[in-house]
């Protein structure tokens, strides 16, 4: 009887390795990638998502969204350093709505720039959406102005306001 439970044990053990090994192979083929396309006034950019700084948490029918994307240049990295979208997925749309823009200026010095829905009239709309297991993968578009600020978005001054819109594709996996 002894052996019989050890034998029993051993095949329980290969089962779980198994299984482990396959979550593990297919989060690991997995990949984050996308893209948003930036136009800030009259300049248009092509930005590649930071796969290590994007993410999602949340459930099935209510998501967080987070999504940054850096520039693959140099010569728009000199221009622009970053830009992060976030907002609430309820379903298939989006709320509450956040956008930061870090910029070079001419000194070399960088400007702050912020939007949201309650300044600067931020809209994010959401065309596709799709969870598989635990990957999302989002698209749609933005539109809204955004201001300076001193204190990382807390007060936004759009009396030089900038105005801000594109498109986002994204596949983001969760929090880690």
């Amino acid at each position: 009887m002894t052996a019989y439970s050890g034998f029993r044990y051993l095949r329980y053990l290969r089962a779980l390795c198994i299984g482990a090994m396959l979550a593990v192979a297919s989060v690991a083929t997995a990949k984050e990638n996308g893209r948003i396309t930036l136009f800030l006034d009259d300049e248009r950019l092509e930005l590649p998502l930071s796969a290590g700084h994007s993410d999602w948490t949340g459930s099935p029918g209510f998501a967080k969204v987070s999504i940054l994307t850096r520039p693959s240049d140099v010569e728009t990295w000199q221009r622009f350093q970053s830009l992060r979208l976030a907002f609430d997925l309820l379903r298939s749309r989006a709320q509450m709505p956040e956008m930061s823009l870090l910029r070079r200026t001419g000194d070399a010095g960088f400007e702050r720039w912020y939007g949201r829905t309650d300044s600067g009239g931020l809209i994010v709309t959401v065309q596709d959406r799709a969870l598989d297991g635990d990957v999302l993968r989002v698209s749609g578009s933005f539109a809204g102005q955004l201001g300076q600020s001193s204190d990382f978005g807390q007060t936004i001054d759009l009396s030089a306001p900038m105005q801000v819109s594109g498109t986002f594709e994204v596949t983001l996996l969760p929090i880690r």
